[in-house]
């Protein structure tokens, strides 16, 4: 039997290493509206184009979550489902797939098929999506697998740290409010996932060595899920590497994998933003 590993665009991946005859990954895009021009985030967009447009445009872009169709293609493929969305409480995704599941139960009740709304995006979706996949390659049951993944949810979190958080402000995502620590020159918001999915301001930092500093403290204080991290970056790899080193010095025997924001988390993160699962 084949499991389809499904996410929407905001895992921050591509390919899963190890597909198969076990398993396969797949994607449903985002798109983002920038004026009269659609960016769907695919591996074929040009981010920086993208960003790019944005940065000079004088309209409000948009994004817009995947639809039940598109989530429904992807669920039909003979075989078991987990899929993966961005947090519902920032999108729509996670309906969309609900909606998506129900209509395929009206004609295939027994499909083994769950949705797991990861409260989070990019880094620590990667994440859940790799112990998924660990645990497909051992071939434990749905029922297992699924209670491994939602518990591991459960330990998991999110951080982040960023330079601009207007396109979070222009789009609901955030208030101005809380957003007030952020936005000022020469200084990083730092930011987490909340319990709910929600965005939660930590405080700023004032240059990247302080901001380093600021990441590894919380990242201490709260604790790892385990020995793997991954950080996504937009743009920012010499500082995700600077972070790198500073987690392997914090912690012993970490893994720690760094990849560049797909679409949406760049849309999101900006040019320079670091987000980091762990």
């Amino acid at each position: 039997m084949t499991w389809h590993i499904v996410s929407d665009s905001s895992c921050d991946l591509f390919e899963l290493e190890g597909e198969g005859d076990r398993f396969d990954f797949s994607t449903v895009p985002f798109t983002i509206q920038i004026g009269n021009h659609e960016f769907l985030d695919e591996q074929e967009m040009n981010i920086d184009a993208m960003l790019r447009e944005n940065e000079n445009s004088s309209e409000i872009a948009h994004t817009a979550c995947p639809s039940p169709q598109s989530w429904l293609e992807r669920f039909s493929k003979p075989g078991s489902v987990l899929a993966f969305t961005i947090s519902g409480a920032l999108s729509g995704s996670y309906n969309s797939a609900i909606a998506a599941k129900r209509l395929l139960l009206e004609t295939e009740p027994d499909k083994e098929i769950e949705i797991i709304d990861t409260r989070s995006t990019g880094p620590e979706t990667a994440l859940l999506i790799r112990l998924a996949r660990s645990l497909v390659e051992k071939r434990l049951s749905f029922e297992t697998i699924v209670k491994t993944v939602r518990e591991a949810s459960d330990r998991t979190h999110i951080i982040f740290a960023l330079k601009s958080y207007h396109n979070l402000i222009k789009n609901g995502r955030i208030s101005k409010l809380k957003a007030l620590v952020a936005g000022h020159l020469g200084f990083w918001g730092i930011g987490v996932g909340n319990e709910a999915g929600e965005i939660a301001m930590r405080g700023k930092a004032r240059g990247v060595k302080s901001m380093v500093r600021f990441l590894l403290n919380e990242i201490k204080a709260t604790g790892l899920a385990g020995k793997n991290i991954v950080i996504s970056h937009c743009f920012n790899e010499e500082t995700a590497q600077e972070l790198k080193r500073g987690l392997q010095e914090l912690f012993d025997g970490v893994s720690v994998d760094i990849l560049p924001t797909r679409g949406l988390d760049s849309f999101y993160a900006e040019r320079g933003g670091l987000i980091i699962g762990y």
